[in-house]
């Protein structure tokens, strides 16, 4: 049975709240701290859903991982067994990417599954990279997707190509790998790939745990570093800054405050402050934080091509449809691939709020005029995502139920109580 939260319409928005930190970075370091020689302590992880399923399969795989005040310490070596050994990636998209990598590159037996929704989700061309380069891979369903038996640690130093335009996950995912094959991999990707800053990120995080990444000829090259690192601290999220920082427009008057990230990041959605300020919003940085202040309701509609920032599309779409005339997302087909379909989410979640949705494969248009709920119902698909959307647009108009309200726990457990700090 779904559950519901009722939240009352603001006047003013106003307050600070501190991001949390980046639940890609912290999948990331999660992999990269599991494979490291020595014990490496990870300042800050998220705690989320997301992580909870690397963390625990990446346990029975044989990292030992243990929490602190702040702090995860985590040590290998991965290794498997004779007997099989169960993944679960849980709903964790990035998790079952991830892992069935990790699983190629270390000697033993897995079992890699997760909830119905993630059966759905592509991984065909990961997969199909992962067999170039010499892995067993055995589907257990479907082909190129969960569940799926992998005979691990026959990957070989090699060039592979992966097919980048459904996931920027395949090519991150080779590339953590890669630091577990001796003589490491070269991965080419081909066609356009979706999402490329969230590669960019994963070719930063290697380089901050001492590994070599080079980029000849299109390829990526990736080998183990020769230094080891002992903590790395994990960076804010941008992705949950930008919902924040958008319920600024959410109040007649509004002015939000989102310490712990930088103007200046190379996260990918950092890219999405510039479509904040088309819509109106005044965007200030400063080091360590970032203010967004309504100066002059109501929202401008806003036209944008969205492919390199998808995670920020949903928040997005919700101040569209609060804006004043017809604002147009495009280069988005792939959050039909996400927890939801996002592109049929929000066409459901924008005209249950009065708003217009027009979608297609790949764009959404959105006609402002959401207006006060009285009742209705904000529905979530229980995608974290949408269920941040639809907390914007209740808390600007009021009278809404959001249904399943505890799916931000995916990424951001703290989001609605945090949001109700700023609220006045």
């Amino acid at each position: 049975m779904p559950d519901y939260l009722i939240l009352p319409r603001a006047r003013e928005i106003r307050g600070t709240v501190r991001a949390p930190s980046s639940k890609s970075a912290t999948n990331r370091a999660l992999v990269l701290a599991a494979l490291s020689p020595t014990p490496v302590t990870l300042v800050r992880p998220l705690d989320c859903d997301d992580a909870d399923a690397l963390v625990a399969s990446l346990r029975v795989m044989g990292a030992r991982i243990s929490a602190s005040e702040g702090a995860l310490e985590v040590s290998g070596p991965l290794r498997g067994g004779p007997e099989e050994i169960v993944l679960q990636a849980r709903d964790s998209g990035t998790a079952a990417r991830f892992l069935a990598a990790v699983a190629a590159a270390t000697p033993g037996r897995f079992r890699l599954d997760g909830s119905p929704r993630l059966r759905e989700r592509p991984m065909r061309g990961l997969l199909d990279a992962l067999e170039s380069a010499g892995a067993r891979v055995v589907p257990l369903g479907r082909r190129g997707s969960l569940p799926l038996e992998i005979e691990g640690g026959a990957l070989r130093p090699s060039e592979v190509e992966v097919d980048g335009r459904e996931s920027s996950q395949f090519l991150s995912a080779l590339l953590l790998a890669g630091v577990a094959v001796e003589g490491g991999l070269a991965v080419r990707p081909t066609g356009t790939v979706v999402s490329a800053p969230y590669v960019a990120l994963t070719v930063e995080t290697l380089r901050a745990f001492g590994h070599s990444v080079e980029t000849e000829g299109g390829a990526f090259r990736v080998r183990r570093g020769e230094r080891a690192i002992s903590s790395y601290e994990v960076p804010g999220d941008f992705s949950s800054a930008i919902a924040l920082l958008a319920v600024a427009a959410a109040g007649a008057r509004g002015s939000v405050t989102v310490r712990g990230v930088s103007r200046d990041s190379a996260a990918p959605d950092a890219a999405a402050l510039d479509v904040l300020e088309a819509f109106g919003l005044e965007i200030a940085g400063e080091p360590g934080a970032v203010t967004a202040t309504l100066a002059s309701p109501p929202l401008s509609a806003v036209s944008v091509r969205a492919s390199d920032f998808p995670d920020a599309v949903p928040v997005l779409a919700a101040l569209a449809a609060l804006a004043k005339g017809e604002s147009r997302f495009s280069g988005i087909a792939h959050l039909r691939l996400k927890e939801s379909d996002r592109i049929a989410a929000l066409a459901s979640l924008i005209p249950a709020a009065g708003a217009r949705v027009r979608a297609t494969d790949a764009d959404l248009v959105v006609t402002g005029g959401a207006r006060a709920g009285d009742g209705a119902i904000l529905p979530t698909f229980r995608d974290h995502r949408i269920a941040m959307a639809a907390g914007i647009v209740s808390l600007a108009l009021g009278g809404y139920r959001i249904e399943n309200p505890g799916s931000v726990s995916k990424s951001y457990p703290a989001f609605f109580r945090d949001l109700a700090t700023l609220s006045h």
